[in-house]
């Protein structure tokens, strides 16, 4: 019986060996001449060049020519990559409801892990940048409690929002979730939220006292209260949202 061949054959087999190697170095690490790398790889020259397109697609990989050049490794981009999965998404026909009722999921597991925040273990992962993100919080519920006596807008809504989860995903350490929470903000839950809110005050009132009750909750290490207080906010969205809006697919932005 013939040898079955490696799957995705040479280039991606090279890429799978060169993505470990620059996974295991720090951001901008050289990884050598095309020279250097064809005889370290045992390739030739046609493999490798397309072994380093792969790698350039997934920007893991920075190829410079000329003098001086060579190839060197990076990292990944957050913001690219939830533009790709956002991108994905449009080709899906992704509607507004599809987006809210996964924007639910995310929103409340990242409240109830950053009221979990002290009380994990000291060394677990993110748990320095978590309590430095839990001061961020208490700063942030000051900045709400500000804005008691102030007419709050639509694009108020959407900069808060921002702000409290980029807090709320540092203190919840998983950066599964952030992702997930970025592709769906960046895809569809933004629009939404200037949709629902615009021309409508009390909604956005009715937002700012609702974020700072669940942030009070966070920052009493109540996960039960923090996720209640989310669904709350969840649901009243949802409600907010018309049948017609819902039904829509997600428009590519310029």
């Amino acid at each position: 019986m013939p040898a079955v061949p490696p799957r995705g054959g040479a280039p991606a087999q090279a890429a799978r060996r060169m993505r470990d190697e620059i996974l295991a170095l720090p951001d901008g690490a050289p990884l050598g001449s095309e020279e250097e790398l064809l005889a370290r790889y045992g390739l030739s020259r046609p493999t490798l060049r397309q072994t380093a397109r792969i790698l350039e697609q997934e920007q893991l990989l920075v190829v410079r020519r000329g003098n001086g050049g060579g190839y060197y490794g990076r990292r990944p981009d957050i913001g690219a990559v939830t533009q790709a999965a956002a991108l994905y998404l449009r080709l899906r026909q992704t509607t507004v409801r599809d987006v809210l009722d996964a924007f639910q999921l995310v929103n409340v597991e990242a409240a109830r892990l950053a009221a979990l925040t002290d009380t994990m273990s000291a060394d677990a992962k993110g748990g320095a940048d978590a309590t430095g993100a839990r001061l961020d919080l208490a700063e942030f519920r000051q900045h709400l409690m500000d804005r008691k006596d102030v007419t709050y807008l639509a694009a108020d809504v959407v900069r808060d929002e921002v702000a409290l989860y980029a807090i709320l995903m540092r203190m919840a350490g998983n950066p599964a979730l952030e992702l997930f929470h970025r592709t769906l903000f960046e895809f569809g839950q933004r629009d939404a939220n200037l949709r629902v809110f615009q021309g409508h005050p009390d909604r956005c009132a009715h937002w700012r006292t609702g974020r700072l009750r669940m942030v009070d909750a966070i920052l009493a290490r109540d996960p039960e209260m923090a996720v209640l207080l989310a669904r709350r906010q969840n649901r009243l969205m949802l409600d907010w949202v018309s049948p017609e809006v819902e039904r829509e697919s997600i428009a590519p932005r310029d």
